[in-house]
């Protein structure tokens, strides 16, 4: 048996030459081949290596190093020229070289076994010898008290069986060491067994599993991380009073806006960093809980609407009926009335907005105007949003523009391009489904490989086969979000108690609406009806970029020919273009 069975690349033409005899010659069909034995173990330098080991039933253990290209000896140094030319001499020759390599392989293994005695014992006895193949030497010549002539394999001893050679090592190491105290003739000679116990010792199988969790958290790992394109725009903003930064899904806004506020905070400021949606203000706020280099800032981080009923001390309306146009009118004017007079001291030195295109109302700008020294006219601030494809509370980004413009003059940055977040499959299927530019990708962005769409009888019921599928192959349900574009009572899951019973091991279920800005690793997506009118085009743009790694779409059976019309128009619109 040779080991390994199949290779492509050697160090010498010698070691190729000797292991294609090793595999094509019949006569050592019962032994074992190793080649290319590493150790860390030398007993006289800090690394060594084995060219073969033959661990031969009955004969005993042979290492064999090959020498191959031009030789010579000149006053006891010993000097070889490879097949490139370099010649390397040095004074120990390959006969004492192979005999401390040899030695430091047997110590390592009885070291290793010590505390099996039994075998330890066993092995201690076994008879091993080396010899060197000089595969570019057409006959033998004599090198004196350095080598036996039994121990030399030359260029003419290759046209004889290699058993012939390895037969010829057994009898000249057995016959030397024969006088020794330790040898007997019967336990000298290895079995089958030892030889396979040697093998699993040197050269083990072993499988570490790379299990899907682990995968997921090293992808995870990958997302933290800026972009050459993220890091020059927020050098550039440090040099504007007032900026937009405009970004799809994933290019790393929320990060920056993050990045921003820490710069700023280390300037004794008072900040303000703005969302809109809860989820996402509770996921900023903790991003920053453990900084200390806020100590001398006073920094809110969250829902504009958190700070506006802090600062009112409003009541929220008991009828959820009412709550929208409580915090898109009601809130903003009892702010306004409330708080005209703030003294200048006690405003807002720098704002950031994260969401941006969901916080620019009248309303809502005429709140910032109040609490930012200067205005927005004239104070410092930065904004980021997505304003072509996740303006879901707007339908018209121009109108957006236009207002901001009314209030205030600033630096409109180059759209962010580069996806930090998903994976090309994923990124790809979301420009096939919206019809969105496909973006570009750094080397961080690996392949990916579920993006699932489908369309059962039975939603719910696939919903659930889904995460059981999913909890199956390790992965805990905390990292799955399932995501709709109703609100929780009114989804297809509402009533279905099979799902429950998940949703308590950790599986998240919200609205598109509030995930806005968030992601998770895999999101399963359902309740569209249709796919087609603008608003649920971007709420399905919106969806599948919240899936860093894997993508499930649960679609109603009507859906399927939509779909597939959707796809090829937007391949030949997006992807061939």
């Amino acid at each position: 048996m040779l080991i390994p069975d199949h290779k492509s690349d050697f160090e010498s033409d010698g070691e190729r030459i000797l292991y294609t005899k090793f595999r094509l010659d019949g006569s050592t069909k019962s032994m074992f081949v190793l080649h290319s034995v590493f150790t860390s173990h030398h007993i006289k330098n800090m690394s060594g290596e084995l060219d073969f080991l033959v661990l031969a039933p009955n004969e005993g253990f042979f290492t064999i190093e090959v020498k191959h290209g031009g030789i010579s000896r000149k006053n006891g140094e010993w000097c070889f020229t490879n097949r490139h030319g370099k010649t390397n001499c040095k004074k120990i020759g390959p006969f004492e070289q192979q005999s401390a390599t040899m030695n430091s392989i047997r110590n390592y293994v009885l070291k290793k076994i010590k505390h099996k005695k039994e075998m330890h014992d066993r092995f201690e006895r076994i008879l091993w010898g080396s010899g060197v193949a000089f595969t570019s030497m057409p006959e033998f010549i004599d090198f004196g008290p350095e080598g036996h002539s039994w121990q030399v394999l030359t260029k003419q001893g290759l046209h004889l069986p290699i058993g012939t050679y390895i037969s010829t090592l057994s009898k000249g190491s057995h016959r030397e060491h024969s006088a020794k105290y330790w040898y007997d003739v019967n336990k000298t000679r290895p079995t089958k067994k030892d030889c396979e116990d040697l093998v699993k010792i040197l050269r083990g199988d072993f499988e570490i599993n790379y299990s899907e969790i682990n995968r997921m958290i090293d992808n995870e790992a990958r997302i933290e991380d800026y972009t050459k394109e993220q890091f020059s725009l927020l050098d550039f903003a440090n040099y504007n009073q007032r900026c937009l930064i405009e970004g799809g899904a994933g290019t790393g806004k929320t990060l920056m806006a993050l990045e921003i506020l820490k710069r700023k905070a280390s300037q004794n400021l008072n900040i303000g960093l703005f969302c809109f949606n809860k989820r996402l203000g509770e996921k900023l706020g903790n991003s920053i809980s453990n900084i200390n280099t806020y100590k001398n800032s006073t920094v809110f981080c969250g829902t504009l609407h958190k700070y506006m009923l802090n600062q009112t001390k409003s009541q929220l309306p008991s009828i959820i009926e009412e709550h929208e146009k409580f915090f898109s009118e009601t809130l903003p004017l009892e702010f306004l009335i409330g708080c005209d007079s703030i003294e200048d001291d006690d405003k807002l030195d720098f704002l950031i907005l994260d969401e941006a295109q969901d916080l620019i109302t009248l309303n809502y700008l005429e709140v910032f105007d109040t609490l930012l020294k200067g205005g927005l006219r004239n104070g410092n601030w930065i904004m980021f949003g997505d304003f072509s494809n996740q303006a879901i509370y707007s339908v018209d980004a121009l109108k957006i523009f236009e207002l901001l413009n009314s209030h205030s003059s600033f630096t409109r940055f180059p759209t962010l391009k580069i996806n930090c977040r998903n994976t090309k499959n994923i990124a790809e299927h979301n420009t096939l489904f919206t019809g969105v530019e496909l973006p570009k990708f750094t080397s961080r962005n690996h392949e990916g490989n579920i993006v699932s769409c489908r369309y059962p009888k039975d939603h719910p019921k696939e919903i659930e086969k889904i995460l059981l599928e999913i909890e199956k192959r390790g992965i805990p349900l905390s990292k799955v979000t399932l995501l709709s574009p109703k609100k929780n009572d009114h989804t297809i899951t509402s009533d279905y108690e099979p799902l429950f019973k998940l949703i308590k091991k950790g599986v998240q279920y919200t609205t598109i609406h509030s995930f806005k800005g968030l992601e998770n690793n895999i999101i399963v997506l359902y309740d569209f009806e249709n796919i087609s009118s603008d608003r649920m085009q971007r709420l399905l743009y919106v969806g599948i970029s919240r899936a860093t790694q894997e993508l499930y779409l649960v679609l109603d059976q009507k859906l399927e020919e939509s779909v597939a019309r959707l796809v090829k128009n937007n391949y030949s619109k997006t992807l061939l273009s």
